[in-house]
């Protein structure tokens, strides 16, 4: 046997309840450190598993705030463009009925100007062809007047001269007559037009609304000229006067008395 093994034995025994209270009190401490480091772990990791829940309860609330704004936002988005859409298709729709009836008002406006131009245009056609007419009437009839004195001296008889003069004032009125000096009057030798005459006439017994006017060559009445209406007096009256100095004229041309009681060929020619 080891003789130091009861020493260190004896040592032991002696030293024991020291180690023993050494161990125990180093134990205690080592549990005791164990424990507050177990228990401040432990508070770390609560704190940080209550942080991290807060994080992921802030983060997943604010990704549903997020998402909620974002439907919101995707809502009022849509609800915003479908009434947009329907204010804009409303609009369309009132532009373009109102478009069209305003088209419409300015279509038959313009058909109704058209029509009306058309009209007014037919009435200066119109008018014009009237003036045209009536100014080629008026220019004929001043040729005729122009004319009138030389076909009258032109004509080989007093007779002749009676007739050209009905011919010259025919275009001057609507019925005219001539008649001749007679013993007993004023006789109807040739008229023209629809209108009837009396087989004897006199100024006295003229209707006022009938022109009536005598040929009268040095003081005497050779014949006289009638007209009903309408008529032009002016002409008339310028070829009355016309063929008064003819037939003085053509008298003085035969060197015979330019005053005769009658007029040859006295029959009436209608």
């Amino acid at each position: 046997m080891d003789p130091k093994t009861p020493a260190v034995e004896r040592l032991i025994d002696a030293l024991s309840p020291t180690i023993a209270a050494e161990l125990e009190r180093v134990v205690s401490e080592t549990r005791k450190t164990l424990e507050n480091d177990f228990e401040q772990r432990l508070k770390d990791a609560i704190q940080n598993a209550e942080s991290s829940t807060r994080n992921q309860a802030e983060a997943d609330r604010k990704a549903a705030v997020e998402r909620a704004v974002q439907e919101a936002r995707d809502a009022i988005r849509k609800q915003v463009t479908d009434e947009l859409q329907l204010q804009f298709n409303k609009t369309m729709d009132d532009t373009s009925t109102n478009l069209k009836t305003s088209y419409q008002a300015e279509l038959q406006k313009a058909q109704v100007d058209l029509k009306k131009a058309q009209s007014d245009l037919q009435k200066l056609q119109t008018d014009w062809n009237s003036d045209r007419v009536a100014l080629e009437h008026q220019v004929q009839q001043w040729r005729s007047l122009a004319e009138a004195q030389r076909q009258l001296a032109d004509a080989g008889s007093q007779t002749e001269i009676l007739v050209r003069w009905l011919k010259l004032a025919e275009p001057f009125g609507s019925s005219i007559a001539v008649y001749t000096a007679k013993a007993d009057g004023l006789a109807l030798w040739k008229n023209r037009g629809k209108a009837v005459f009396p087989e004897i006439i006199s100024q006295q017994t003229t209707d006022p609304e009938t022109y009536f006017k005598p040929i009268v060559v040095r003081g005497k009445t050779l014949a006289a000229v009638c007209a009903s209406q309408p008529y032009s007096s002016d002409a008339l009256d310028y070829l009355a006067v016309t063929v008064e100095r003819t037939i003085e004229l053509f008298a003085l041309k035969l060197r015979t008395p330019a005053i005769r009681p009658g007029i040859p060929e006295p029959a009436r020619i209608s």
